[in-house]
C-alpha cells in the first residue's frame, strides 16, 4: 500500500519536472531573444538587468529556502544563457594574497563560464582589450593603492571596458571571500537596474585635474549643480594635480550634460570629468 511518504515523493517528482520543463522554456526563449537582437557575435552579458530579475525575486521570495540559494540558482540560469548567446569569458585578478577572488567570480558568474586567473589588473585589462568577449573581476578599489587600476579606463581607446556590475551582488561569505569585493568590467554600455535617480545604482567618474582639487571643493561642485553627494571618492597621488574616482548614488553614463556642467562647477582650469562605469547597488542578505 503506497504510504504518504510515497505520496509526498511523487509530489516532488511531478515538481522537478515541472520546473525541469520551464527551465527548457526559459532557454528557448531566451535563444529567442538572442536571435531578435542578432547574438552570436557580441558580448550578450546585461548586468543591470540581471540586478532588477534578482531583486524582484528576493522581494516576492517566502519561507524557509534560504535566499542565497535562491539568487545561485538564478545566476547559473543566467550565466549559462549568456553563453549560449555568444562569446563570453571570464578574466579574474587573483593575487597571490587573495585567492578568494576567484571563488566570488565562480559564484558570481557560474560553473558554465570559461575563466582565466591573473595576478594583476594590468593582465586582465589587456585580456578585454585584446577580445571584446572577455569580462574582468577587479579588486574593488580602495584608498591608497600604490598602482590603482582605475585611472586606464578613463582613456579613449574603443577597447577600454567599463564599470558594468559590482561583486557580489548578495554576499555568501565563505572563508575564501569573506571581506572581498570587486568590480566586474567589460566592454558594454552600463545600463541602469532602475530609475536613473532611484538610488538602485552607483556611478563611478575619474576627475583628472592638472591643480589640486579638495573634496570639499567636489562636495561644492555637485550641490551646485543639484547632484547627489558622492558615496566616495578616492584619491590618487598624481605629481601636484588632482585625480579621483567618485562615486555618485546616480546613474550617470557619457554624454549626460550634468557632467560637462560638473566640470565647470568645479572651477579647475583643464579639468576633466571622464564617466567609466556603473553598477547595480548589491542586495543586502538579511533585506
Amino acid at each position: 500500500m503506497p504510504t504518504e511518504l510515497d505520496a509526498l515523493r511523487r509530489q516532488i517528482d511531478e515538481i522537478d519536472t515541472a520546473l525541469h520543463d520551464l527551465v527548457q522554456q526559459r532557454t528557448s526563449i531566451v535563444e529567442r531573444i538572442g536571435r531578435a537582437k542578432g547574438a552570436g557575435k557580441s558580448l550578450a552579458l546585461r548586468p543591470g538587468r540581471e540586478a532588477m530579475v534578482l531583486r524582484r525575486l528576493l522581494d516576492r521570495h517566502t519561507g524557509t529556502f534560504p535566499r542565497g540559494a535562491l539568487v545561485r540558482l538564478w545566476r547559473e540560469m543566467i550565466s549559462a544563457v549568456t553563453v549560449l548567446q555568444g562569446p563570453f569569458s571570464v578574466a579574474v585578478c587573483v593575487p597571490d594574497e587573495q585567492r578568494g577572488f576567484w571563488d566570488m567570480a565562480r559564484d558570481h558568474f557560474g560553473v558554465q563560464v570559461p575563466m582565466r586567473r591573473h595576478t594583476t589588473p594590468a593582465r586582465v585589462l589587456a585580456d578585454i582589450a585584446e577580445d571584446p568577449g572577455s569580462v574582468g573581476m577587479l579588486p574593488l578599489p580602495v584608498e591608497g593603492d600604490r598602482q590603482p587600476w582605475w585611472p586606464a579606463l578613463a582613456s579613449s581607446e574603443k577597447t577600454v571596458p567599463h564599470i558594468v556590475a559590482r561583486a557580489p551582488f548578495f554576499r555568501t561569505d565563505n572563508p575564501r571571500t569573506e571581506g572581498l569585493s570587486a568590480l566586474v568590467v567589460a566592454r558594454l554600455v552600463p545600463e541602469p537596474s532602475g530609475d536613473a535617480n532611484s538610488g538602485l545604482d552607483r556611478s563611478l567618474l575619474v576627475l583628472e585635474s592638472p591643480a589640486d582639487v579638495s573634496r570639499s571643493r567636489i562636495s561644492s561642485a555637485l550641490a551646485a549643480v543639484t547632484l547627489p553627494a558622492f558615496t566616495s571618492a578616492i584619491r590618487h597621488e598624481n605629481g601636484g594635480g588632482a585625480l579621483y574616482l567618485i562615486e555618485l548614488p546616480v546613474f550617470i553614463i557619457a554624454g549626460d550634460v550634468r557632467i560637462a556642467a560638473l566640470e565647470q562647477a568645479l572651477g579647475s582650469p583643464g579639468a576633466r570629468l571622464t564617466p567609466v562605469g556603473a553598477y547595480a547597488v548589491p542586495v543586502e542578505p538579511a533585506g
